[in-house]
């Protein structure tokens, strides 16, 4: 009887420790739990995730909409622009003609688009959106022949530089017409400024400490709270998410008393679009670049590298339309310039090319998915 006794304390105090484990591990887990941030635990349950963002000028003209819908279990996201001059019923209700009441139409049309309320909405102002871009030491915007624009204030070349705040917004806003064609230019350097945003939080994200974060957050004006903001910048940051783009559909017409174009919207055919693209966001067809739409142009005085770096695409299965020479020689570096706003692409090609920098130019009369301007710096396979 007495040698058994000794076993059965060291059962007991075996089973003491295995329940202090369980209640320690449970307690961390709870405590974890109540820690998340609201948009933390809607990330964690990996379905899609909406914001609505607003961008607006300093005299509350609406400059355009833009619903972004996360979903987080594959890191991707869909970017749906608004254009300003839209129209979800007359005429004389188009979101520049609106003001201040914008803001509140797009909402109630992105809630019949998608059938539920967006989880946040975020309003920048003009002001603002100067600052934050500052704040972040400037955006490197690539121009390149077509796509460069001067104004009374900048006299800009084609290439890349780092535009300020200012310079940005005044690349990005400014029209010299209100033709049809002037706007569809407008909306894509507007995307391309909203992914090389992306781009510039990625590659500085050690710099987006705590305290700046907090500073940005007091710059919009939402209903994401501070917490929720800083989570959703850590999540962002913390992987490669990839981008899709398209607009919300409108039929270009003039207003019959004042001749002033506006884009008729059909909420039923916009939610079909958008469910189309939705669903091809998530599809595997979005990653693979073997349907992509690519140009590889030589940017250099060596005959035969576009078509030299067009076999190394293809042999990586990675479509491309034709190879040619660029708009003008001396390009010291190789470059991918995303066209048509699918960033999982130009990621491949990117990868494929040993980390060759990739701009966003969006430019969809192209047809295209990415142009290659080979440079200088490539060198040929032997």
């Amino acid at each position: 009887m007495d040698s058994k006794e000794p076993t059965k304390k060291k059962s007991g105090w075996l089973l003491y420790i295995a329940a202090g484990i369980l209640l320690f591990s449970a307690l961390i887990f709870l405590i974890g739990k109540f820690n998340r941030t609201g948009l933390e635990e809607k990330i964690a349950a990996g379905k899609p995730i909406y914001f609505l963002f607003h961008a607006v000028g300093d005299s509350e003209e609406y400059e355009f909409g833009l619903l972004a819908a996360l979903f987080p279990s594959n890191n991707r996201c869909a970017l749906y622009f608004i254009h300003p001059i839209t129209s979800f019923d007359d005429p004389d209700d188009s979101l520049d003609l609106l003001k201040s009441g914008a803001k509140s139409s797009v909402k109630s049309a992105v809630t019949d688009l998608i059938d539920v309320k967006p989880h946040y909405t975020i309003s920048l102002s003009a002001s603002n959106w100067i600052r934050i871009v500052d704040l972040l030491g400037g955006l490197r915007v690539y121009t390149d022949n077509k796509t460069v624009r001067n104004s009374s204030q900048y006299n800009r070349e084609p290439g890349v530089y780092t535009m300020s705040g200012l310079d940005v917004y005044d690349y990005t806003s400014k029209m010299d017409k209100k033709e049809t064609l002037d706007y569809l230019e407008r909306i894509s350097r507007q995307e391309s400024a909203v992914l090389t945003l992306y781009e510039t939080l990625f590659q500085r994200k050690e710099f987006l400490t705590t305290p700046l974060l907090v500073f940005a957050h007091g710059l919009i004006e939402s209903d994401l709270s501070k917490e929720d903001f800083i989570s959703l910048v850590q999540f962002i940051n913390s992987r490669r998410i990839q981008f899709g783009i398209s607009e919300l559909p409108g039929e270009p017409a003039n207003d019959p008393k004042t001749k002033k174009l506006y884009l008729k919207t059909d909420i039923a055919r916009a939610r079909v679009a958008f469910r189309k693209f939705s669903k091809d966001m998530n599809a595997d067809v979005f990653t693979d670049a073997e349907f992509a739409r690519t140009e590889v142009l030589n940017g250099t005085e060596v005959a035969g590298l576009a078509k030299d770096v067009r076999g190394i695409l293809s042999d990586k299965r990675i479509k491309v339309l034709a190879a040619d020479n660029a708009w003008k020689k001396g390009f010291p570096k190789t470059v991918v310039i995303d066209r048509s706003g699918n960033t999982a692409i130009m990621d491949r090609i990117s990868t494929v090319l040993e980390k060759a920098e990739v701009h966003h130019v969006l430019r969809k009369d192209l047809g295209l998915d990415a142009t290659v301007v080979v440079g200088s710096d490539y060198e040929p396979r032997k």
